[in-house]
């Protein structure tokens, strides 16, 4: 009788575990590419998203003879604070919000919760961890995360003077968003290319070291974060490199700011300014909108005296944002 021939159909167990090992080996080099290539998608729509707030600017500079800086008596007090971001809403498309605002009464009014609540997009990095996480105010005891909407982007005010007094940077003084002033263009001697308007500083209120979060709120915490707040806006300090000690060498993404979790309000040193610090979840370094409404990456090995030579408005260093 003859044999019929019979075609075997089906991998056997050792081939099966070849193929499964050569797709586990593919996975493995084609992730590290999807995640670049997400990464990168984030880092354009956050330079986009600083582009535009620096456009908005100019914009309210040229309908009002004077940048949008933020309203902040000094102190517990019960007069209005109002934020530089909120006099940028009309020029972001956001004017209905902005004509809703009440400004004759603080950000946290009850009034005003609806729309300090608001989480808009413009003001968020989307590579920063927990989009939807709120700000609460500072005198609140106890203190809790319940009130503004984030902002991952603020104006660096100013360079700190304990800088300058340590040998750290060549010269502290003022940024180009001054708070309760009448900041312009014009004052930006420095040149427009040469300083930064908006920084980032992700990641607050929520204190983060090194891509880390340290504990948990109230307890750990920067004061800062809701776009409505003035204390988003921030002086320039620098820490250690491990994120810790003020001032320090380190001026970017070694901490988002100084914790105040266990600090009494107004702080000690930062009365009721804002303790945060320029941070950004991007690697290798952070993203800045400067003066002329372009926008950089500057590296997180930059020294702490450069950075706070493109800081200040009107120090007169040799310095550029390409250093």
């Amino acid at each position: 009788m003859a044999r019929r021939n019979v075609t075997r159909i089906g991998f056997t167990l050792v081939e099966l575990l070849v193929v499964i090992a050569i797709i586990g080996v593919l996975v493995s080099l084609l992730l590290p590419a999807v995640q670049f290539a997400r990464e990168s998608a984030r880092r354009t729509q956050c330079s986009n998203n600083l582009r535009q707030m620096a456009i908005a600017a100019h914009t309210f500079h040229d309908t009002n003879r004077k940048l949008p800086s933020s309203v902040r008596p000094a102190g517990l007090t019960p007069l209005p604070r109002i934020a530089g971001h909120t006099f940028l809403l009309p020029f972001l498309e956001q004017e209905p919000m902005f004509n809703k605002y009440d400004k004759a009464v603080n950000w946290n009014d009850p009034i005003n919760r609806p729309i300090v609540q608001t989480r808009i997009s413009t003001f968020i990095c989307p590579s920063t961890p927990e989009p939807n996480r709120l700000d609460g105010l500072p005198e609140a005891n106890p203190w809790t995360a319940d009130i503004a909407a984030i902002t991952d982007y603020s104006p660096t005010i100013a360079v700190d003077q304990r800088l300058e007094n340590t040998g750290l940077v060549e010269k502290a003084g003022p940024g180009i968003l001054i708070k309760n002033g009448e900041p312009r263009l014009a004052d930006v001697t420095d040149g427009l290319s040469n300083t930064i308007l908006y920084a980032e500083s992700a990641g607050r209120p929520y204190l983060y070291r090194l891509r880390e979060k340290i504990g948990n709120l109230p307890n750990r915490r920067v004061n800062g974060g809701g776009w409505c707040r003035p204390a988003s806006d921030f002086s320039v300090d620098g820490s250690g490199f491990d994120g810790t000690g003020f001032p320090g060498p380190c001026p970017l993404n070694c901490t988002n700011g100084q914790n105040v979790g266990q600090a009494a309000f107004p702080h000690p040193y930062y009365g009721s300014e804002g303790t945060g610090e320029a941070y950004a979840f991007h690697p290798g370094g952070a993203q800045f909108a400067l003066g002329d409404a372009s926008v950089r990456f500057l590296s997180q090995t930059m020294t702490i005296r450069t950075f706070a030579a493109l800081v200040t408005r009107a120090g007169n260093e040799a310095v550029s944002a390409q250093d």
